[in-house]
């Protein structure tokens, strides 16, 4: 009886698969919504009646299991970076020239094309074929676990096909959309229900991303592009083109249109293809990507702190939506540095799927050199189609009460004098205002709001409205005083006004100092991008928190030193070269005079050249990539500054002693003893997420799976582990390891793990 339901169970499978596949990755359904329906509850039902042949790839795994608590981090490795943007053809050319420039002469160049999906960017990891994580992009670095919610969405295959292409770990980037007709319905739905309805398509793709009940995003239409593997895949095609192809073999749903060409001429014009197929496709198109095709060249490419530099998004400004609106007033933002920013105050108006009310307006100079008045009737656009933007006033609409703009001489949060520093020409700074007041509300606020934001200390409850009622009711001074905060105050904060109060309560209150209790324990990258060092983001605060071991260490950094002095010294020899002011007879022999090929020598040169090659050989190997001089100064001053002492001194009093999440030292301590193995974690670990323990795991050289299996070397079980695992683990033999053995197993001093 069994061995009939496991065959038409695995049959079912199989059909449901391929129908999931011609429906939502070839765009050609083979029956009808109510015949897949009556395979899907037939499914459902003999699972139901045998539960011993349950497995987590089912299609009826997809309807969403028990509401989350939350979400858990993810590390990206290698980040997902944003890609660099071209607005013209002259600009791809210049991008062309680049690669061509780079690239060996002898290197056949060709491009692969496809349309820019406008919809939230996402990694979906397989292991042994089978999905084990999704993730959003986030901040590039950090992103959630949304796994949950990902196997609830029917364009994603839980269980990939046997192929020899695929390796037993995979990751796979795209985005996630809604489609138009999908989107209108589930707004018709919520406004029939009395509920608010989205702006957008991208915004209600976001938000039903982020539902903690798995259940309502398998009720949303949401779908999936997939348009490029991780660059950590060990893929054996090396042509992007090609690799679409096979995802799309694979089950995966890729772009509609890609092309691939040989030279930047007919990428232009399939770019523009793109353009004249949008409306065609079933997901809205910000742009067109260029990416050059063969992928071990974008290992040679590299990339910046921002973008890969193989890839380029082409948005030209034809592209663009654009609207005609009133600028009612501009008003003066104090941001956490103290810089002042004009931003515009318009008359409400609807533009690319969302109502703006407010654009940038970037600087000062730029009202004055574009001539914007308060009253004018300005042109908008969605700069990159995303950040609203005044692109220019239109004089011929002015009736004679419009006013210009002029930047307040003090600050309008707390009214102290505000100061424009100088500069050289090719300084950014130059065009910035800033107000001279550290102990100003408004930069208070802003540092606070920064200091727990998501991509620094992830303090729960500390947004904006909060952060705000804090420093108005003087509780917090700098943003190390949330760790010495008094409960019950904090309770009875008061985050409305005196006529219309608003208490923030004992639970936020409580749920608040947890959350700064686990920031304490967040690490050393997370801490450099929470203090708000100049010149530190995230990508410098990881590289930082890579060669280093601690807050001190980068505070008292001979490596940071040695970045700057190098500079310093390469200037010096520069200048005190004795064949500066000579022709190089090397260059034009007959030009040079006899004195010119004469051997010259400079003591002071020889000097400033030895100085230089020591510390060029002090820095040699280092991989110091996002780590330039003027970043190097900028965060040594912050140490060496009032402000800077003040911080590593509160730190080392209120025991705050943040440290690099795994130095070089530890993964090469782990290997021994995870290389090579394959893991499955299972129940809640005390110290560490489940994330972050699987993140220790693949650092060290080890594999992770979702289920148990034969190829499973250890079981690590926590609290409440869970049973279907334990049982399996059990009669197959498999060593089970507790969260404490995992902890020895990554100290340096343990003991050997047996088994």
């Amino acid at each position: 009886m069994t061995s009939r339901a496991e065959q038409r169970i695995a049959q079912l499978r199989d059909l449901i698969s391929h129908h999931n596949r011609r429906y939502y990755v070839d765009a050609e359904p083979e029956i009808t919504d109510r015949e897949y329906d009556d395979l899907f509850d037939e499914l459902r039902s003999l699972e139901e009646r045998h539960p011993e042949l349950a497995t987590p790839d089912s299609p009826t795994q997809r309807v969403g299991g028990e509401p989350l608590r939350g979400f858990t981090h993810v590390t990206h490795r290698p980040p997902m970076l944003s890609l660099d943007k071209a607005d013209s053809p002259d600009a791809l050319q210049r991008f062309d020239l680049r690669l061509r420039k780079t690239l060996p002469d002898d290197e056949k160049i060709s491009y692969t094309v496809e349309p820019k999906v406008d919809g939230v960017s996402m990694a979906l990891r397989y292991e042994h074929g089978l999905l084990v994580l999704a993730a959003t992009r986030g901040n590039g670095l950090t992103g959630d676990n949304i796994t949950a919610n990902a196997r609830t969405i029917r364009g994603i295959p839980l269980q990939l096909p046997a192929d020899k292409l695929v390796p037993d770990f995979l990751e796979v980037r795209g985005e996630a959309y809604m489609d138009r007709t999908g989107f209108d319905a589930l707004n018709q739905k919520l406004a029939a229900d009395g509920k608010k309805t989205f702006p957008s398509a991208r915004n209600a793709t976001a938000g039903t991303l982020k539902q903690l009940d798995p259940r309502i995003v398998a009720k949303r239409p949401l779908r999936v592009v997939i348009y490029a593997i991780s660059p950590l895949v060990k893929w054996p095609q090396d042509s992007h083109y090609e690799t679409l192809q096979t995802l799309k073999r694979l089950g995966f749903s890729v772009p509609h249109n890609f092309w691939r060409c040989t030279t930047m001429t007919e990428a232009l014009s399939l770019a523009e293809e793109c353009k004249q197929q949008a409306d065609r496709l079933p997901y809205d198109i910000d742009g067109a990507v260029i990416k050059l095709d063969r992928l071990t060249a974008w290992d040679r490419l590299g990339a910046t702190a921002h973008h890969p530099q193989y890839a380029i998004a082409y948005k030209p400004r034809h592209w663009l939506q654009q609207s005609q609106t009133r600028l009612r007033a501009i008003t003066v933002q104090v941001g956490r540095t103290g810089t002042l920013t004009p931003v515009a105050e318009l008359e409400p108006v609807f533009l690319a799927d969302a109502t703006i009310s407010r654009a940038t307006l970037h600087n000062a100079d730029d009202i004055q050199r574009k001539d914007i008045r308060i009253g004018d009737t300005v042109v908008i656009e969605r700069a990159g189609m995303v950040i609203p933007a005044v692109v220019k006033p239109l004089p011929e609409k002015r009736i004679g009460t419009e006013k210009p703009f002029a930047m307040p001489d003090s600050c309008p949060s707390c009214g102290g004098p505000v100061r424009r520093r100088s500069g050289n020409a090719h300084d950014r700074e130059e065009t910035a205002w800033r107000c001279e007041n550290l102990q100003c509300p408004a930069q208070k606020t802003r540092r606070l709001v920064h200091f727990g934001s998501r991509a620094a200390l992830d303090i729960e409850g500390l947004g904006d409205i909060v952060a705000d009622a804090l420093v108005r009711a003087d509780l917090i001074e700098e943003p190390l005083d949330l760790f010495e905060l008094d409960t019950s105050r904090l309770a009875r904060l008061n985050l409305g006004t005196t006529d219309k109060p608003r208490i923030f309560g004992p639970k936020n209150a409580d749920r608040l100092m947890a959350a700064c209790n686990r920031a304490r324990r967040l690490p050393l990258d997370r801490w450099l991008y929470a203090l708000a060092i100049p010149g530190v983001g995230t990508v410098t605060a990881r590289r930082l928190a890579e060669i280093h071991p601690s807050l001190n260490a980068v505070a008292q950094s001979y490596l940071l030193a040695d970045i700057v002095k190098r500079q310093q010294l390469e200037e010096a020899v520069k200048a005190a070269n004795p064949r500066r002011h000579h022709k190089d007879p090397k260059s034009n022999p007959a030009d040079a005079s006899e004195a010119d090929r004469q051997p010259r020598t400079n003591d002071a040169y020889e000097e400033l050249k030895k100085q230089y090659d020591a510390v060029n050989q002090r820095l040699a190997g280092r991989d110091l990539t996002d780590l330039g001089p003027v970043a190097a100064g900028a965060i040594l001053d912050f140490f060496q500054s009032d402000a800077g002492c003040r911080i590593l001194d509160r730190c080392a009093q209120l025991g705050i002693k943040p440290q690099a999440s795994t130095s070089a030292r530890d993964e090469a301590i782990t290997r021994e003893g995870i290389a090579g193995k394959s893991f499955v974690v299972t129940g809640t670990l005390e110290n560490m997420s489940r994330t972050e323990a699987e993140s220790r795991i693949r650092a060290a050289g080890g594999s992770v799976t979702a289920a148990v299996s034969g190829k499973t070397d250890i079981l690590i079980t926590g609290a409440n582990a869970g049973t279907t695992k334990l049982q399996q683990a059990q009669k197959l033999g498999i060593p089970r390891m507790t969260e404490t053995e995992f902890l020895a197993l990554l100290d340096p001093n343990r003991k050997p793990f047996s088994g």
